[in-house]
């Protein structure tokens, strides 16, 4: 039964009704059980046609009186023509199309905007068990830029790169691993455990999950979404000499090929301000090449002057380069920051050390002085002193002063010797102390307690930084491990620099580990460290021993002082050292790391220069003869014990056993000593050395016996300078 509508007025309403009021809802009342009516008939008349019934015709009446009646009470701003189906337009068969009231449509057009019928739904997107992938091997596990250009065409050519690679989303970690695996198939060797990496800028990272997660096909859909998914080996798999060299080669070629073709073709070529543009370019290309403010027009010809310089010759190979590449490229900018970083480099390639530190020292003031007062027992606690004093500045010229071990000040004013001698000593006790770890030419930063607690790495930084500013020797027993953390704070330790013997033996036991099995026995000894480490977790297959083994020495060589480092860090910064360091490290490098001495006799004898007596006198004779017993010496020194015995003779005449990389000022030099001069009654036996300006000074013997005798003495027998 359909419900009967009544008009009841509201009992709280404030004014009342009008008796026309009412009579208006009435009549609206009455209005709109006529529409329900009609809407049921029509009905009716539907499922009568569905089932063969003829249907019962309409009097054309009744959609007259409701149009009326609901324009009367609903005026509308668009009347409507249209009409209630009547009985001639029903069909006689087949289902009836309904058709939308006339009444319905202009109460919806008069009170609210809605919709009826069927609703669109929105199409769902179809859900699939699978996706696809790039995978991207990297060639050595120090890769850890993000693969791009000549790169990427290398690992393409070599087979590490899996274009497209279809995961399915209910692979677990273990089946994504194997089905990698055999994609790369002889490439990727069975005792080589995979890591995979993401994309993070130019960098890779590893992905960070929760506790328990792995990896499998699911977690690599919604975490690396469109970027390619790289997989890092524990050790190298593909070598880069041979590829680089036939890259460059082959980049060469199209650079020359592009450079004569643009150079022999005048036609196609037009003049701007002076340059010379290929009108084969692009729009954006000629408008970038021709905004260039380059001299000469260097983008296609020097015209014809042969006397232009290769840098500018470069730089309009590059500009050619640039001008053929479309803006839309994706790898353009990439491209282009690549070049000028590579170009940044060359140059600073370029510029020796010697001139960086020595920029660097003219900030330097010689005004003003800042005391240490040392002790060569106690070096290191000097320094401590002097650094940590209140008027301390490093921008203050240094003067030491240095004391007997009986305490009796030594009669000696510091004019560069005893400086140069004290940043000597300084670099060897640091090298000695308990910050630092490991081979003697290749040490890594130890975890101290007391040096932590003192302060030491950051004042183990600011004497480095100082000892090369103000003249003094390099720290060169750093391990490469710990400069390319300085230059860009990443690094690939090697199992051996492990310092700890103990701990040593018991990882090279689990790298060694061939089964399952011997890698759980291997490991167990090691769990207290492990969980400590961060690097406690089931092993599932051999694969995952090299990457254990990787986890534990990045812990104990850089992790584990990551507090000591930043302090270390700290200290380089003094005078701005550190800073030239990441914009030089290759001017650097020498100084950091150990290399071997290459200190020889020549290199001793063209470092002084020697002072003679005016040609003709009696002295010039005598004094030429030991010229040739200095040199003999010199000879003999580096047959006899090699560069340590000339390293001796430097210090002792200069205070400094190596050549400090700022160099010295002033000159070296060899003078000798006369009968009668100073105060010498008879002819002096040893040789003497002021190490204030340099200066040896060498008594006038008449055979080379006596004359190696008494220097292997002086040698021997010297504390100090």
């Amino acid at each position: 039964m359909r419900p009967q509508l009544t008009v009841r007025s509201p009992a709280n309403r404030a004014t009342p009704m009008s008796t026309q009021q009412q009579r208006t809802l009435t009549e609206a009342a009455g209005l709109l059980n006529t529409i329900l009516a009609s809407a049921e008939t029509i009905r009716t008349l539907s499922n009568v046609t569905t089932i063969g019934q003829q249907p019962t015709v309409a009097t054309p009446s009744v959609d007259t009186s409701i149009d009326s009646h609901l324009a009367s009470l609903f005026p509308t701003r668009q009347r409507s023509s249209v009409s209630l189906p009547t009985a001639g337009h029903l069909p006689t068969a087949g289902p009836v199309r309904r058709e939308r009231a006339p009444p319905r449509y202009q109460a919806q057009q008069c009170f609210r905007t809605w919709t009826s019928g069927t609703r669109r739904t929105r199409a769902r997107a179809q859900q699939h068990d699978h996706f696809n992938k790039d995978i991207i091997g990297k060639p050595n596990p120090s890769w850890e830029a993000v693969c791009k250009q000549h790169p990427k065409v290398r690992l393409h050519k070599h087979g590490h790169i899996l274009n497209a690679f279809e995961i399915q989303k209910a692979w677990d970690h273990q089946t994504v691993m194997e089905r990698i695996r055999e994609g790369f198939g002889d490439r990727l060797p069975e005792d080589v455990s995979l890591q995979f990496l993401m994309a993070c800028g130019n960098k890779l990272v590893s992905p960070t999950l929760q506790e328990g997660q792995d990896l499998n096909g699911m977690l690599i859909h919604r975490v690396y979404k469109t970027k390619a998914l790289y997989v890092r080996p524990s050790r190298t798999l593909l070598t880069d000499s041979e590829d680089e060299n036939e890259l460059s080669l082959i980049t060469a070629r199209s650079m020359l090929s592009m450079h004569s073709s643009t150079k022999d073709s005048d036609e196609d070529c037009f003049e701007v301000s002076g340059q010379q543009i290929p009108t084969s370019m692009s729009s954006h290309g000629t408008t970038r090449a021709s905004t260039s403010t380059l001299d000469g027009g260097c983008l296609a010809r020097t015209d014809g002057n042969p006397a232009t310089s290769s840098h500018d010759e470069d730089y309009s190979s590059y500009l050619t380069l640039m001008a053929t590449l479309p803006d839309d490229s994706s790898d353009d900018e990439e491209l282009q920051q690549a070049i000028m970083a590579s170009m940044e480099s060359q140059i600073a390639e370029k510029i020796p050390v010697q001139e960086i530190l020595l920029e660097l020292s003219s900030k330097v003031s010689t005004k003003q002085q800042c005391r240490f007062n040392i002790n060569r027992s106690a070096v290191w606690e000097g320094a401590m002193r002097g650094f940590k004093r209140v008027s301390y500045d490093p921008n203050l010229m240094m003067c030491v002063k240095f004391s007997d071990d009986m305490g009796r000040n030594e009669e000696g004013v510091d004019l560069g010797g005893p400086r140069r001698e004290f940043l000597r000593l300084l670099m060897e006790t640091i090298a000695r102390s308990p910050m630092f770890e490991g081979k003697e030419s290749s040490k890594t930063l130890a975890l101290d307690s007391t040096a932590l607690r003192g302060d030491w790495y950051y004042t183990a930084g600011r004497a480095i930084a100082v000892s090369l500013v103000h003249g003094g020797p390099p720290p060169n027993f750093l391990s490469p491990t710990v400069f390319s953390l300085l230059v860009d704070g990443s690094a690939n330790p090697g199992l051996e620099e492990i310092a700890d013997t103990e701990l040593l033996d018991k990882v090279k036991k689990v790298s060694k580990s061939t089964t399952l099995e011997d890698l759980e026995e291997s490991k167990a000894p090691l769990l207290d460290y492990l969980a400590n480490a961060g690097c406690l977790r089931p092993m599932r297959s051999i694969g995952d021993r090299d990457l254990l083994v990787h986890d534990i020495v990045m812990f104990q060589v850089i992790h584990r002082v990551q507090g000591p480092f930043q302090r270390f860090c700290e200290g380089l910064k003094t005078l701005g050292v550190l800073e030239k360091i990441k914009r030089h490290p290759d001017s650097f490098r020498p100084l950091f790391c150990y290399e071997a001495s290459t200190l020889t006799a020549d290199q001793m004898d063209d470092l002084f220069s020697i002072s003679l007596s005016p040609e003709g006198s009696n002295k010039r004779a005598a004094e030429e003869i030991v010229v040739t017993f200095w040199r003999d010496y010199l000879q003999d020194a580096e047959e006899e014990e090699g560069s340590s015995k000339l390293q001796k003779i430097l210090a002792f005449s200069t205070g400094a056993s190596v050549v400090p990389p700022i160099g010295f000022s002033p000159t070296p030099s060899v003078q000798f000593i006369h009968k009668g001069e100073d105060d010498f009654s008879s002819t002096p036996m040893f040789p003497m050395a002021n190490t204030c300006v340099n200066c040896i000074r060498l008594p006038l013997h008449v055979s080379y016996q006596l004359f190696k005798e008494k220097f292997d003495f002086a040698l021997g027998n010297t504390y100090g300078f």
